[in-house]
C-alpha cells in the first residue's frame, strides 16, 4: 500500500487548457458601416428591445471647453 504522499506524487497535475482558435472576422478591417447598414442595424436592435419606431440618436461634434 502505498502513502498518502506517494499517491498525492502519482497524480496528474492539472493544467491550462490550450488558447482557443481565434475566430476570423466577418467583416474586414478597416470597413465603416454605410448609411444604410446603420441605419438597418438601429432598425434591428429597436425592434429586438420592443421599440420600433425609435429614432437614431445623432451624432454631435465634441466642442472644446472656452
Amino acid at each position: 500500500m502505498s502513502t498518502p504522499y506517494e499517491r498525492l506524487l502519482t497524480e496528474t497535475i492539472p493544467t491550462r487548457p490550450p488558447p482557443a482558435i481565434p475566430m476570423p472576422r466577418r467583416v474586414p478591417a478597416g470597413h465603416h458601416w454605410t448609411a444604410a447598414e446603420r441605419d438597418a442595424h438601429w432598425q434591428a436592435l429597436c425592434e429586438a428591445v420592443g421599440a420600433p419606431r425609435e429614432e437614431r440618436p445623432r451624432l454631435r461634434a465634441i466642442r472644446p471647453a472656452a
